[in-house]
């Protein structure tokens, strides 16, 4: 919001204005605009006809008319639609834009790790709450990292686990020709424990894809007879 002196601009701009009277009004929008500013980028990802096309950050005046405003000033979005939106705005804009550039084909890095662990465990033991799904020891080889759980305590043996990398190229890789390589994720269920197997990349471990592995992993356990 600007309430000073006369300003000008060198390219397009959208706004609206209001007397004096009204900037109380005003105010409460660009608090809300601000509260919710991550959403909102998300839904203009979702809809506009100029990002991704122009430049980076190109959007049509229409983009911004469109954006929801409820008279309640809730958008009444669940903690997964928002977790969704934040890795739209935070991760697959950028990846849309510079592919294999992006951040989201770096190393996925601990603090990333510890974020999926949370929302796959919170979201399974929404279904489990009688015996939650814990993070245990997990492990990583150059390439691939290895997450696993179990619905109440438990402990893993990692010995002789660097035997494996050879064979988790094969697994996780395939390769169909000169230009095409197929990547591959692993669930595996050993008794109270579960293992997600996956390539290193941060693309695999953001929490959305927590959300999607959840979903995967649930319905495994219903067809087991869980």
């Amino acid at each position: 919001m600007w309430n000073g002196h006369y300003l000008t601009f060198k390219h397009r701009i959208v706004g609206f204005s209001a007397e004096q009277k009204d900037l109380p009004k005003l105010k409460e929008v660009e608090d809300w605009l601000e509260k919710e500013k991550s959403v909102l980028r998300a839904f203009v990802a979702g809809v506009s006809s100029s990002l991704f096309v122009q430049r980076a950050t190109a959007i049509l005046g229409a983009d911004i008319l469109a954006l929801p405003y409820p008279d309640s000033r809730n958008l009444e979005l669940s903690d997964n639609e928002r977790i969704i939106a934040s890795d739209i705005v935070e991760h697959q804009r950028d990846f849309v834009r510079k592919g294999t550039e992006s951040r989201l084909m770096t190393r996925v890095n601990n603090e990333q790790l510890s974020a999926f662990d949370q929302t796959l465990a919170r979201q399974i033991s929404s279904i489990y709450p009688r015996n939650p799904l814990n993070t245990v020891q997990s492990y990583d080889w150059p390439g691939a990292v290895c997450r696993a759980y179990a619905f109440g305590d438990g402990t893993v043996d990692w010995s002789n686990a660097d035997e494996l990398q050879e064979k988790l190229d094969d697994l996780l890789k395939e390769r169909k020709g000169t230009s095409l390589t197929i990547t591959r994720i692993a669930r595996i269920y050993d008794q109270k424990f579960i293992f997600l197997l996956k390539p290193d990349r941060h693309r695999f471990w953001t929490r959305s894809i927590a959300l999607r592995d959840a979903d995967d992993i649930l319905a495994d356990l219903r067809s087991q007879g869980f």
